[in-house]
C-alpha cells in the first residue's frame, strides 16, 4: 500500500513540475515576445538598433514624447516652453525664420524640464539655427527652493547620453499600452492626436468659445490682482532669488554662438499681469531686468517683453481665458517675434536687451 501511495505521489509531482514548467515556460515565452514587440514599435522612439519606423509622438505627457523629437536630424530649430508657447505653429515659423522648427513646449514645464529638453535639442544639434524660448512665471518666481518636477512623471533616463538603459524601461504596462497606440497610428487603425513637428492645437473648439465668460474671468482676475501684497519701503530688489534663471544662463551658453535665440515673455492678458506697486509687479520687473542683462552677455540673443500694456494684451478677444490665447493671437504672436528677432520696434512687445 505504501509503495501504491508512494508511486501516486511521485506522478503527482511529476504533473506538478510540468505544468510549471509549461507555466512558467509559457509566461517567459509571452514576455519575451511582447518585449520584442515593445523593441520593434519603440513606441517613444528612443531605443538603439529599433527598426526605423515612421514613428509619431504618442504619449499625452509630452515629457515622454519629446525627447526623440528633439533628437530627429530633420529639424533644426526649436520652440521651447509651458502651455503660451505650445501654439506657435512650425508651419508659420518656418518661412519666417528660413529653419525647420519642432514645437518642444510642454504643459506646466517646469524651468528644469524645459532646460532639459533644451539640453537634448542642443546636444543633437550643433549647428542649431534658431531657438524660440517662451518665459513664464516658471522663470520669475523669487522663491527659496526650485521646484524640479509637475506631479507629471519626467523619465530622466530619456534625456541622458545613454541610450542603452532605456531598455530597462521599457516592459511595463504602460510602455505596452503606447506600444498599441503607436502600432495602432502606423496601421492606420488609430487617429494620430499629436503633430510630427510637436504642435496640437490644444484648445476647445471655437465653437464653444464664449466673450462673456472669458470677460467674467478676466474681471476677477483684476480683482484679485488689486488685492496684491504692497512693497515694503525700502526693500531691495537685488535681494531677490530667482533660482530658475542659472538654468536659463546654462542652457543659452550652451547653444552655438551663431544659434539665433528669440527670448519672449509671454503675452498674458493685461488683467492678469501684475498692478504697480505691487510686491508680484517689483519682482516681474526684476526678473525681467535680470534676464535682459543675461541676454545682452550671449551671442545673438535677443528678449521680446509682451508681458506689458498693448493692443495684443487688452484685446480680451485675443485669449481664452487669461494666460492662454487663440489660434488667430498665436498668428499676431509669432508675426512680432519675426520683428523682435530682427529688433524691428513693435507697439505690442519692448526690447529688454539693449
Amino acid at each position: 500500500m505504501s509503495s501504491s501511495i508512494s508511486s501516486s505521489d511521485g506522478a503527482r509531482d511529476q504533473d506538478w513540475r510540468r505544468f510549471a514548467r509549461r507555466f512558467f515556460g509559457g509566461g517567459a515565452g509571452l514576455g519575451i515576445i511582447l518585449y520584442l514587440l515593445i523593441f520593434i514599435i519603440d513606441p517613444f522612439d528612443t531605443l538603439p538598433f529599433s527598426p526605423p519606423l515612421d514613428r509619431v509622438p504618442i504619449d499625452s505627457n509630452a515629457r515622454y514624447s519629446f525627447p526623440a523629437l528633439a533628437r530627429k536630424a530633420e529639424y533644426d530649430s526649436a520652440v521651447i516652453g509651458t502651455s503660451t508657447g505650445r501654439l506657435l505653429r512650425p508651419g508659420r515659423l518656418d518661412p519666417m525664420f528660413s529653419a525647420r522648427f519642432a514645437n518642444l513646449s510642454m504643459n506646466s514645464a517646469t524651468a528644469y524640464e524645459q532646460s532639459r529638453i533644451l539640453e537634448v535639442f542642443t546636444r543633437h544639434h550643433p549647428a542649431a539655427k534658431t531657438v524660440i524660448w517662451g518665459i513664464d512665471i516658471v522663470w520669475c518666481e523669487a522663491k527659496d527652493t526650485l521646484d524640479k518636477f509637475t506631479p507629471r512623471p519626467f523619465p530622466e533616463w530619456m534625456y541622458d547620453t545613454n541610450s542603452y538603459n532605456d531598455l530597462l524601461y521599457h516592459f511595463n504596462l504602460y510602455t505596452i499600452e503606447l506600444a498599441g497606440r503607436q502600432a495602432g497610428v502606423m496601421l492606420g487603425l488609430r487617429r494620430q492626436k499629436y503633430g510630427n513637428d510637436g504642435y496640437t492645437n490644444f484648445l476647445p473648439d471655437p465653437a464653444v468659445y464664449d466673450l462673456k465668460k472669458v470677460q467674467a474671468s478676466l474681471a476677477v482676475s483684476r480683482a484679485k490682482g488689486l488685492t496684491e501684497a504692497k512693497v515694503q519701503q525700502g526693500f531691495d530688489p537685488a535681494t531677490l532669488n530667482f533660482l530658475a534663471l542659472p538654468l536659463m544662463q546654462s542652457a543659452l551658453r550652451a547653444l552655438p554662438a551663431q544659434t539665433r535665440k528669440v527670448l519672449f515673455i509671454a503675452p498674458y492678458h493685461y488683467a492678469w499681469q501684475s498692478v504697480p506697486g505691487s510686491k508680484s509687479q517689483m519682482e516681474w520687473a526684476e526678473c525681467k531686468k535680470r534676464i535682459g542683462a543675461m541676454a545682452a552677455r550671449i551671442p545673438n540673443a535677443v528678449v521680446a517683453d509682451f508681458m506689458i500694456e498693448s493692443p495684443f494684451t487688452t484685446a480680451d478677444t485675443n485669449y481664452w481665458d487669461p494666460v492662454h490665447y487663440s489660434v488667430a493671437a498665436a498668428d499676431k504672436l509669432m508675426t512680432g517675434l519675426g520683428r523682435a528677432a530682427t529688433r524691428q520696434p513693435d507697439e505690442n512687445f519692448r526690447l529688454l536687451d539693449k
